[in-house]
C-alpha cells in the first residue's frame, strides 16, 4: 500500500524570530519541519482539540456534509 502524502503549511515569520527558531534548531539537531509538526500535535493535544470530538457536524447528528 502507498504512504500517504504528507500536507504542507507554510509558516511566515519575521526575520527576528525565524533567526531564535533556527539557532534553536541547530543547537538541539532538530529540523524545523520536523520540530513545528511536533509543537502544532502537542498545542491541539493540549487544547483537548479531536478531529471526532469536534467536528461540527457531530453536534447536528451528522457525520458530514449536507445532503
Amino acid at each position: 500500500m502507498a504512504k500517504k502524502a504528507a500536507n504542507k503549511v507554510t509558516v511566515l515569520l519575521p526575520d527576528e524570530e525565524f533567526a531564535r527558531l533556527d539557532a534553536y534548531c541547530r543547537e538541539r539537531g532538530y529540523k524545523k519541519s520536523t520540530l513545528l509538526a511536533r509543537l502544532v500535535r502537542q498545542y491541539l493535544d493540549l487544547e483537548g482539540f479531536g478531529v471526532a470530538r469536534d467536528n461540527p457536524f457531530n453536534r447536528f447528528g451528522r457525520s458530514g456534509g449536507q445532503k
